[in-house]
């Protein structure tokens, strides 16, 4: 029956090839912005999403007063004595690196005097400098830290905010966690660009920042990582690292509960199904006109099939066969057309500009070019979207031609 269905769909559809082309071309176009619009959303998303997770961590464990006050940076809620922590957290197995981080606020001068340039101050483990963060590999001028002490790296940003380069000296006031300043001098050895984040901020050792803020062992926070930034990964590790044992006071949050990506990743699930409902509403739309002319058309032809045999079922599952076969058409043909653009996008990008992102991704690790990314999945999945498609908008004619009866159709003239 299906392969009878599939001809009579196939021979139906050639029959009148503009009435065939007006909702295939429907699909082909909605599809194919389907496929660049899903390419440019996952490409921009998924770097994001990857350098936020190689920098911070897949999950990530603090104080729960800290976190209720995140935002004002409260040094006081820290986690005393870090290494404790650190080793049974690494004996989990699900757990493939974890680092000690201090996070803290300071502001920098290149000159005698204290102006207001404010920036972050991060202290970090040279494994979470090179392995996490990459930012050896981001130097734009000079060189890394090394084991000396009096060194900092700075981010492009901050330095041509103070007008200072490799060599010069800079002061970096900042506070204990008491609230009692505390200043160092330290001199700059080179300059990262990257995102924007990384081109705000200064880079020093994190025993040097445990002296700033007199946290000496400890840290602010512990970043954790695992086998993928997936929920099907970081789920489990959240639940194990929620079961060690002397993990009182202390939260442990998986990347995507953490602000803003809390609020960005449904955001952009709300975008991306608020455009596939418009394409998807649109094209139907197109699909539907079609289907019910082709049943005003055949009326006396369904009637005749009726009278021969073939049932309301037969009826309903001809016109729907129909339907997928245009909306495949349609799909397979715009995906193929969104594929070129996608292509493009994913190889090129486009560059927005450093200041740019600078200013629209202060908290987020946005880079000034965005990039596409087309996958295997994104384009069966606009295939089947197409079909999906032809067949919402064929339901309705279907069942009416499903619902014609032999007699009174013989009767029309059509």
């Amino acid at each position: 029956m299906m392969v009878l269905w599939i001809k009579l769909a196939i021979r139906n559809a050639l029959r009148n090839l503009r009435r065939t082309m007006l909702p295939a071309a429907t699909v082909m176009f909605g599809v194919a912005l389907v496929v660049v619009a899903l390419s440019w959303i996952e490409g921009i998303m998924g770097d994001m999403i990857e350098s936020n997770a190689a920098a911070s961590g897949h999950a990530r464990i603090l104080d729960t007063d800290y976190v209720a006050r995140e935002q004002l940076q409260p040094l006081e809620e820290h986690i005393a004595n870090v290494a404790p922590l650190l080793d049974r957290v690494r004996a989990l197995p699900q757990v493939l690196d974890a680092q000690p981080v201090i996070t803290t606020g300071v502001v920098i001068t290149a000159s005698d005097e204290i102006g207001d340039d404010f920036c972050v101050l991060q202290g970090g483990t040279r494994d979470w400098y090179e392995k996490h963060l990459e930012a050896p590999e981001k130097l734009v001028a000079g060189r890394w830290l090394s084991a000396e002490k009096g060194e900092v790296v700075l981010g492009r940003k901050i330095a041509s905010q103070i007008h200072a380069g490799p060599g010069d000296e800079v002061l970096l006031l900042g506070r204990t966690y008491y609230g009692s300043m505390s200043d160092t001098k330290a001199r700059i050895v080179g300059i990262v660009a990257g995102d924007a984040m990384l081109n705000l901020q200064a880079f020093l050792p994190l025993e040097e920042v445990q002296w700033i803020t007199d946290i000496p062992g400890g840290a602010i926070q512990v970043l954790v990582w695992s086998r993928g930034t997936d929920a099907r990964y970081v789920g489990p590790l959240v639940q194990a690292l929620r079961g060690l044992d002397g993990m009182d006071g202390l939260v442990v949050q998986a990347w995507y509960d953490v602000e803003p990506w809390n609020m960005v990743v449904g955001m952009i699930g709300a975008i991306k199904a608020f455009m596939q409902f418009l394409i998807v509403f649109v094209a139907a739309l197109a699909i539907f006109n079609t289907m019910t002319m082709s049943v005003l058309e055949r009326t006396a032809e369904i009637g005749v099939m009726r009278a021969m045999g073939l049932t309301r079922m037969g009826a309903l599952g001809l016109f729907l066969v129909e339907a997928i076969c245009i909306g495949l058409l349609g799909g397979v043909a715009g995906a193929a057309l969104g594929a070129l653009p996608a292509w493009y996008l994913a190889v090129h990008g486009v560059t927005l500009g450093e200041e740019l992102a600078d200013t629209v991704g202060a908290s987020l690790p946005m880079k000034a070019t965005f990039y596409a990314s087309l996958t295997p999945g994104i384009l069966l999945g606009a295939v089947v979207l197409g079909a999906a498609i032809a067949v919402l908008g064929a339901i309705l004619p279907a069942l009416r031609a499903a619902s014609i009866q032999p007699v009174v159709a013989m009767r029309v003239r059509r």
